[in-house]
């Protein structure tokens, strides 16, 4: 590593770090709301199942003896049997009630614990994002007749990065355990080759994107960044 990119891989580090916390901050919130909300379920089935049987009698048994008596004790057993039967179509509305959704876990939550700046896996990561960065600037510059192609090229390039953060972390994890094995370093910096390949696709795209009338260059580059996208899905 050249003395000229160490500042930039110190910021870069620090932020990617930053991320990571928020990223695992985001998570924590997530779980505890998710927990809390089970929790409160759990309170209104045990709730809900003790009082449903008292209610169904109290129900029956106000509905029953209104039928030998009448006038203002009539009208009362009425209310207290249908206030019993409103009582009891509740508890079954909330023993029917689906359990709680696990949460969806905001993109954020996907950002992997950056590696050390020493460790070999830095570089793979250092190059993923410049992708991120890139593909951001380019995507939005893409003609409209290649947009479904370049959503496509999105989605595929977010799974593959993610993954290849996490990769890149746990290689950095055990690396000085047992050393920073090439057997394991070859697939993870295959995948940023990947990621670089499908970069330049999205650039060929935009650049062909500029010619409104170059429609064949268009539907190539767009029919080329549709099959590197599905690669990149199918090394996952």
């Amino acid at each position: 590593m050249t003395l000229d990119r160490l500042p930039q891989d110190r910021q870069l580090a620090k932020r990617l770090a930053r991320d990571a916390r928020a990223a695992a901050q985001a998570t924590a919130r997530l779980e505890q709301s998710y927990a809390k909300a089970v929790r409160r379920r759990a309170r209104q089935e045990l709730r809900a199942r003790r009082a449903l049987p008292v209610q169904v009698v109290l129900c029956v048994a106000a509905g029953v003896a209104t039928v030998p008596v009448d006038g203002a004790l009539a009208v009362f057993l009425g209310l207290v049997s249908g206030l019993q039967g409103a009582r009891a179509t509740g508890s079954v509305l909330v023993l029917r009630r689906p359990a709680p959704a696990a949460p969806a876990l905001p993109p954020v939550v996907a950002v992997a614990p950056p590696p050390d700046r020493r460790s070999a896996a830095w570089p793979a990561v250092r190059r993923l994002e410049v992708v991120r960065v890139e593909l951001v600037r380019l995507l939005p510059l893409v003609a409209p007749a290649g947009r479904d192609a370049a959503t496509e090229a999105w989605a595929a390039a977010a799974e593959a990065d993610a993954a290849l953060r996490w990769q890149a972390a746990r290689l950095a994890a055990v690396e000085p355990h047992r050393g920073a094995a090439a057997e394991l370093l070859a697939p993870l910096f295959h995948g940023v080759g990947c990621q670089e390949r499908l970069l330049a696709a999205v650039a060929d795209l935009v650049a062909a994107s500029a010619d409104p009338l170059a429609t064949t260059r268009l539907q190539d580059a767009t029919d080329a960044l549709h099959g590197i996208a599905m690669g990149l899905r199918e090394l996952r």
